[in-house]
């Protein structure tokens, strides 16, 4: 059956302007786009808030809801994302240890539903802490700039777009599961890259890897 899935259309679209930008958009277009959407997602939001607003859907409403006031929905749509912000928290500098089973943490004691998926990052918070947060970070961030690097390599504007476009996913995506779990943007059910548990997801970014390797292994197109 099909569903709704606002998050990954925000994912693809941003992905999509990042692509168009890569194949040599005018700036001052960029611009002018920028200076329109922005007004235009606030006051989206304010009318996406009010009561029976024809935009969003009931559950979409009360996320956006439960992230501007979460204490008021700490006991259903904020619940997830609270106790997240609490085990990252918890995990202080260096965490409680990796696979630890303190009974109190998030894993072991259930406060997180399916945590090795979207809240995969509060687990690292509080078993590594802020070390293995910033180690996590790092990584995801080393991925992409060695993305744009090859991407920088490439004489025609397909390796550019194909390197660009998979920095621009990884970074992307990285940046809202994250933001999620640390209640920076609303609930939203993206994966980690590389990190969270699904099949689907971790081989479709290394086919993405792929592709920007090939572009890098092709010395005499490409130079």
């Amino acid at each position: 059956m099909t569903q709704p899935n606002l998050s990954t259309t925000i994912c693809i679209a941003a992905l999509f302007c990042a692509l168009i930008f890569l194949a040599g958009l005018n700036y001052k277009f960029v611009g002018t786009v920028l200076a329109i959407t922005i007004p235009a997602v606030a006051i989206f939001l304010a009318v996406a808030v009010q009561p029976n607003q024809p935009f969003l859907h009931d559950y979409q409403q009360d996320r956006i809801l439960a992230w501007l006031e979460p204490e008021k929905y700490a006991d259903d749509e904020s619940y997830q994302q609270l106790n997240s912000v609490m085990a990252i928290g918890s995990g202080q500098l260096s965490g409680k240890g990796y696979n630890n089973d303190a009974t109190t943490s998030v894993k072991n004691g259930n406060f997180v539903s399916e945590p090795q998926t979207d809240f995969i990052f509060a687990i690292i918070g509080e078993e590594l802490g802020f070390v293995g947060c910033c180690g996590v970070i790092f990584l995801l961030l080393l991925i992409v700039i060695q993305c744009i690097l090859i991407g920088l390599k490439a004489k025609d504007t397909g390796g550019r777009i194909i390197c660009g476009g998979v920095a621009a996913l990884i970074g992307i995506q990285s940046f809202i599961n994250i933001s999620v779990a640390t209640l920076i943007l609303p609930n939203t059910g993206l994966s980690l890259p590389f990190v969270s548990y699904g099949l689907t997801s971790v081989v479709c970014f290394f086919m993405g890897i792929g592709l920007v390797l090939n572009v890098g292994l092709q010395p005499n197109k490409y130079q």
